[in-house]
């Protein structure tokens, strides 16, 4: 096929294309951006729509999902919203299977016009339009004058009047197709064949309907990277440290975005992903229906709630941050060179240009840079967030969890930016050298908080820990429960060495234990896992430092099971005062009452046994003797002995009870005196 054969293919492919919709869809800008730190964002295009107009956008395939989801179109002048049309989830090639012209083949110019026979068409020609009905096309080779062989498509065309018209294709002008259902069928196969071209990129087209020129609104949220922050800090003697907040924005949409309002949201709103893409079928039973049966569809009653008026989103108050010259969002320009500043942190202040505004929103925090950006698409960008005066100090942080016998050189900051600081690395500038590089978590404004940044090599922390249980310092009863309350105290020394020939300020980071108190010093800060104090360590020197604890340790024991030696003891370790030795010696010559009533019933118990095991030995005895006069003389003493085992039997029975109720009585003394006894004192 020649060059000019092409090109006329493709002005019948672009006359078929107005004839399916008109007006050609025009993108929608992006203008407003907010992303977030769950990997989410939020997307806003407005623009002009005129009539019955349709936009489009494009997005990433894998993010269809989430915009369909989401979407929010709003037509701000009034007209309406006609519809949302995308190109369908299936692969390219089945898509095209399903058109009825074949072009994923990659047909030449007559197998496709054989494709449309029968088809209205019209082609202009140095005599004329002409119009008919397509009966076929072929090529046919003649000789030029030149002597050279070329190839001519003729087509063969059936008119309305029935005449059968021959048009040799190379002096066409045009050619037109008239039937605007095959047309329509061309233009979208074409689309199709033309989304496939881009990699994984979806467009969808917005129809609008109304009347004069209106504000179109389209709102959704899609997957987008996480948006980083990094910081620098800048410390420089005499003057505040310089805290400087830059965050890293990425763009892997197929849009550019050119002068957009971008917002960069702290927070993590709940998202999930849906296949809403992708066709769903259910699956139905087949149930027949007998005859004379009629099926009726089944109404339902409306619900009982209204919907409310919904309720005005409360504004937010922006905080302005600290400025910086010459930045801008999307771009930093540096203007000429200015004479070189003695200071990295002078030539920072320097900077006066607003950067970014920031303020809460719902429990979220957002930054929102105050001037429009413009990232292009698969176009990363560092732009200013914030830049603030800081108060804090540089110190030296000792852990000894952490196996090291030299702190770390830490920055000791308060957040009196008024801003909440997302967490990020940060690079310390000293004066003019690198510092260190360090890492912090979400701050709130107002907050304290130790940033580590490299190893006080010229100081070294040892400790050493003694501990000490001490006498009873409360006593309590209650209930018939004693509970004797003493203290378990540890001390825990911390010797600093300072090598170095400027003054330290050193922090410990002593832990925090459960049941455990400080006793004198206090720290100056505690954490959720530790006290921090700060001790000073001059140049060349050794300082120590104690950190007391106490932990409070219960001995309990039951009132009933009290003894004279317990009391004893408990007296000699001055453990319980005089009055609760007295009740504790009642208590105790009760408890010692009732346990030698408990040893004599006892010894009662015990002989009777043996008068029964006795009583049985000789009722076997007796049973064995005969009827001789030996056997009757042993006989009767036999008896005689059980005669008196009897006896002592019924005096026992005696005792006993008598023994048992004198028990009984002590122990109603006993159980009267523990109900009483309450006693609460600190000795």
């Amino acid at each position: 096929m020649t060059r000019k054969r092409a090109l006329f293919f493709a002005t019948v492919v672009a006359l078929c294309l107005p004839s399916l919709r008109g007006e050609e869809p025009v993108p929608l800008p992006v203008r407003n951006v907010e992303l977030y730190k769950n990997g989410m964002g939020f997307f806003e295009h407005r623009g002009p729509v005129s009539g019955d107009q349709t936009v489009e956008i494009t997005l990433p395939g894998a993010q269809l999902n989430d915009v369909l989801k989401s979407l929010t179109v709003l037509d701000l002048g009034g007209g309406r919203v006609t519809g949302v049309h995308y190109d369908s989830a299936a692969p390219l090639e089945k898509r095209l299977a399903e058109m009825p012209i074949d072009l994923g083949s990659h047909p030449g110019l007559v197998p496709f016009l054989n494709q449309v026979r029968g088809a209205a068409v019209e082609i202009r020609t140095p005599s004329g339009p002409v119009a008919g009905r397509l009966m076929g096309a072929e090529t046919r080779t003649r000789t030029a004058g030149n002597g050279e062989t070329v190839q001519e498509i003729l087509l063969s065309l059936l008119t309305a009047d029935g005449q059968v018209r021959l048009v040799e294709l190379e002096s066409a002008g045009a050619l037109r197709i008239t039937d605007a259902a095959l047309a329509g069928d061309l233009g979208r196969q074409l689309e199709v064949l033309a989304g496939g071209h881009r990699r994984d990129i979806r467009t969808l087209r917005i129809g609008t309907a109304g009347s004069g020129e209106r504000e179109l609104y389209i709102g959704y949220t899609s997957e987008a990277p996480i948006w980083k922050t990094t910081y620098r800090i800048v410390i420089d003697p005499g003057k505040k440290p310089l805290l400087q907040g830059w965050a890293i924005v990425d763009n892997t949409t197929p849009m550019d975005w050119t002068g957009v309002s971008l917002a960069l949201v702290a927070g993590a709103p709940v998202s999930f992903i849906q296949d809403l893409a992708q066709p769903v079928y259910g699956h139905r039973p087949v149930v027949s229906v007998a005859q004379g049966v009629q099926v009726r569809p089944q109404t339902y009653e409306a619900t009982m709630e209204l919907d409310e008026e919904a309720a005005p989103r409360e504004a937010y108050e922006d905080r302005a941050l600290k400025s910086m010259a010459g930045g801008i969002a999307g771009r930093v320009m540096a203007a000429a060179p200015p004479p070189a500043p003695a200071r990295i942190s002078e030539a920072i202040r320097r900077q006066a240009a607003p950067a970014a505004q920031a303020g809460a929103v719902g429990d979220q925090f957002e930054y929102r840079l105050r001037t429009p950006v413009t990232i292009r698409r698969n176009e990363s960008a560092l732009l200013p967030i914030l830049q603030s005066d800081l108060e804090g100090e540089k110190v030296s942080v000792f852990r000894e969890s952490a196996g090291e016998s030299h702190p770390r050189l830490a920055f000791w900051l308060r957040n009196s930016s008024g801003l909440t600081l997302d967490g990020g690395p940060v690079t310390l500038i000293d004066g003019n050298a690198f510092a260190g590089e360090g890492l912090f978590e979400t701050i709130q404004p107002g907050e304290d908080r130790l940033l580590d940044y490299a190893v006080d090599l010229g100081t070294v922390v040892s400790t050493a820990q003694a501990s000490e249980r001490r006498r009873v310092e409360r006593v309590v009863i209650r209930q018939g429960t004693m509970r004797l309350v003493a203290k378990m105290a540890e001390k825990k020394t911390y010797r600093i060495r300072n090598n170095n020939d400027a003054a330290r300020s050193v922090v410990l980071e002593h832990p925090v234990r459960a049941g455990w108190t400080l006793v004198g010093a206090k720290p100056a800060e505690t954490s959720a896992n530790f006290y921090r104090f700060k001790v000073a360590a001059a140049p060349k020197s050794t300082a120590t430092f104690v950190v007391e604890e106490e932990s409070p340790i219960e001995s309990v024991f039951a009132l009933s099971s009290v003894t004279a030696d317990q009391v004893a003891v408990w007296v000699r370790d001055r453990s319980i005062d005089p009055e609760t030795e007295r009740q504790l010696g009642a208590i105790a010559a009760l408890q010692a009452e009732i346990a030698g009533l408990g040893r004599r019933i006892a010894a009662l118990e015990k002989e009777q046994d043996d008068i029964f095991r006795d009583q049985e030995r000789v009722r076997q005895n007796l049973e064995r003797l005969g009827q001789g006069p030996d056997e009757a003389a042993l006989r009767l003493r036999y008896i005689r002995q059980l005669d008196g085992q009897e006896n002592r039997i019924a005096a026992m029975k005696g005792e006993r009870e008598k023994l048992e109720a004198e028990r009984a009585a002590a122990e109603r003394r006993l159980m009267e005196l523990i109900e009483k006894l309450s006693v609460d004192r600190t000795l």
